[in-house]
């Protein structure tokens, strides 16, 4: 009996290993696009909201809508950043799926004043521009993953610390690139390596004290 439990707990902590540098699914970040590099401003922030959500293992949503305002923001081509731009740790070759229709992915780009990004996605030439002479309301939203899987904690800032940017028309008119700072995380309510972890641990415990009943 002691032995089938001590097994028992060693595979459960076995496991979990896999998990253990994984988001639990439910993991949640939002960002606010608060940072105004429009010529002109775009008007009044936040401009939008970015939410990531893993979702499945190694699958992250990421959807981006843009504040609801008369009249309306929009994403443009200006030609200095895409609908949305952003960094992944390592720079991994990833996969974007279930893209909102009229974008695609475009790869790296520069966002003007916010730098650098390895990732974006655009509706340049599809359903908006050129410049703010169509604009696209959104909202705008996909997958990401790669070979290794993708968490909501590998979206990191670039080197300027701007962890997203988007290239928009103001309420006022104005276009411009847009940007967020770091966002706030919110766990999931049963986190998923925390609960095996927690299993494997009991287990342990009744083997300890079965062990102690059977040498008294």
């Amino acid at each position: 009996m002691l032995k089938r439990l001590f097994f028992l707990s060693s595979v459960c902590l076995l496991a979990s290993v896999p998990f253990a540098k994984a988001d639990a699914i439910g993991t949640t970040a939002v960002f606010q696009l608060t940072l105004d590099g429009c010529t002109g401003t775009c008007g009044t922030s936040p401009f939008g909201t970015i939410t990531l959500v893993q979702t499945a293992t190694g699958v992250v949503t990421v959807t981006e809508t843009l504040k609801a305002t008369t009249p309306a923001e929009g994403f443009v081509a200006t030609g200095a950043g895409k609908s949305l731009d952003w960094n992944l740790t390592g720079n991994p070759a990833i996969t974007i799926g279930f893209l909102t229709p009229g974008f695609a992915s475009t790869g790296a780009t520069s966002a003007s004043t916010f730098g650098s990004f390895e990732y974006s996605v655009s509706c340049a030439g599809i359903s908006c521009g050129p410049g703010a002479s169509v604009t696209n309301p959104g909202p705008l939203s996909f997958t990401v993953t790669d070979g290794a899987g993708v968490n909501v904690s590998n979206f990191i800032g670039n080197s300027g610390g701007f962890f997203f940017a988007s290239d928009i028309l103001g309420a006022n008119g104005n276009t411009g690139n847009v940007a967020a700072g770091p966002g706030t995380v919110t766990p999931p309510s049963v986190p998923e390596p925390s609960s095996l972890m927690l299993l494997g641990t009991g287990i342990f415990a009744a083997a300890g004290a079965i062990r102690r009943r059977m040498v008294s």
